[in-house]
């Protein structure tokens, strides 16, 4: 039990820590803060949207880049998602009334581990009550839609730049950088592990690209954080998330209970 919860656990560490540059500035500041943090919330406030991220991570002069895509409801607790990374390859991710399901079949030694079964269960809420590498997967699984990114806005600070008019997703969009401040982000997430709270608190002030639509919805981001500055050693991690398609049907079904296995049964949570 013991080695195959390590073995599964290391597969949805990586898969759940794809967790939120442009040119120089052109033009003085000619919206506020609170602009930019009201359209974070515009785009929060949609009922659904499409989505990718690229997050890639460089140490060592080695880039490995893990992306996600998808369609999620506004609250996180719905979505459908595919999860892509080096070595690993493709994982198929669900998210069911705040419950995830992960289908590890392709994963080489994983219908072994699982009994000849394809998918994973991992309860958030029992992993959020668990400590250290157990707690933070919960909240690295939260930040795998554009929910946790949107609320990583509202810590945005300091001066507004206007870098002007640029596509996104074939549709016009007004570029601005900004900063978040970490210390205020921790104020949006009163849930978060102490593990993550620390993590952030270390990171201050990091610079920040935001994208806004015609209709005043935040529909890209894009932020580069040093590595050395929460722990993780040289090196940097940067990401960028797009928005599209609000509004879409996200009709999510659970795996067969079959086919299915609860992460907690297979030793995962004593590892």
């Amino acid at each position: 039990m013991k080695r195959r919860g390590a073995l599964v656990g290391f597969v949805i560490a990586l898969a759940l820590g794809a967790a939120a540059c442009g040119s120089g500035g052109t033009g003085e500041a000619v919206v506020s803060i609170k602009t930019l943090q009201a359209a974070a919330s515009n785009s929060q406030a949609a009922e659904s949207s499409r989505f990718t991220m690229d997050m890639t991570v460089k140490a060592a002069g080695e880039p490995v880049t893990i992306t996600v895509d998808g369609v999620t409801a506004g609250d996180g607790k719905t979505g459908q998602l595919n999860v892509s990374m080096p070595v690993v390859g493709s994982i198929e991710e669900r998210i069911v009334d705040g419950v995830i399901y992960m289908n590890l079949g392709s994963f080489p030694g994983a219908s072994a581990e699982l009994d000849g079964k394809q998918w994973v269960k991992l309860d958030l809420e029992q992993l959020k009550q668990q400590n250290g590498m157990f707690g933070d997967l919960a909240d690295q699984a939260e930040s795998n839609s554009p929910k946790q990114g949107l609320e990583y806005l509202q810590g945005l600070s300091g001066d507004v730049q206007n870098l002007g008019e640029e596509s996104v997703g074939g549709q016009p969009a007004t570029h601005y950088r900004a900063s978040i401040d970490y210390a205020k982000v921790l104020d949006e997430l009163p849930s978060a592990s102490q593990e993550t709270r620390d993590a952030l608190a270390k990171l201050g002030t990091v610079p920040a690209d935001v994208w806004i639509d015609g209709q005043d919805r935040v529909v890209k981001m894009h932020m580069t954080i040093d590595g050395g500055s929460f722990g993780a050693g040289a090196g940097t991690a940067e990401m960028t998330m797009e928005l599209t398609d609000f509004g879409v049907p996200v009709d999510v079904q659970a795996p067969p209970e079959d086919q299915t296995v609860d992460f907690a049964t297979l030793g995962g949570m004593n590892v």
